[in-house]
């Protein structure tokens, strides 16, 4: 997707201004709770914003967006208006993350992609389970994921 940003800095000749992410997080799941805290935590190699979805800081900053659906399916809009969603958003917050920008890359087309696609959908079926169940998925509140080698 072009935005009007890009398109202006591809006709005067310029560069792409850098781009910040606001990853949008249902703030009734413990998991999604844990893993936004963990990632407000890290090191970035772009501003990272975090917002409660459908709260009112979300329907501010994004009053076009479906914000029913950002509960549902993690949702990251970079500053130049581009939205992502599902396996996509899980890889742009990975590709913003000095540690996992490799790997991102890597599954970020194909059959990796497709790969990626079946494990976001079940971290989102099991969080949805929690979330009609109850408190047996506070287990995650206790671990974050970190790549090989990383050290924050």
């Amino acid at each position: 997707m072009l935005s009007l940003e890009m398109a202006d800095a591809i006709v005067r000749g310029g560069a792409r201004g850098e781009v910040g992410l606001t990853v949008l997080y249902d703030e009734r799941c413990p998991l999604c709770r844990r893993l936004m805290q963990w990632l407000a935590g890290q090191r970035t190699l772009c501003p990272v914003a975090v917002v409660a979805a459908d709260s009112a800081d979300a329907h501010a900053r994004f009053p076009a967006l479906d914000h029913a659906r950002s509960t549902r399916v993690l949702t990251v809009v970079t500053s130049d208006g581009s939205v992502y969603e599902d396996e996509r958003a899980w890889l742009i917050c990975g590709w913003a993350l000095p540690g996992w920008r490799p790997l991102t890359e890597r599954f970020g087309s194909g059959l990796r992609l497709k790969f990626v696609r079946v494990v976001t959908r079940f971290v989102d079926g099991y969080r949805h389970r929690c979330l009609r169940g109850g408190a047996h998925c506070e287990r995650w509140h206790h671990s974050a994921p970190q790549p090989q080698g990383h050290r924050p």
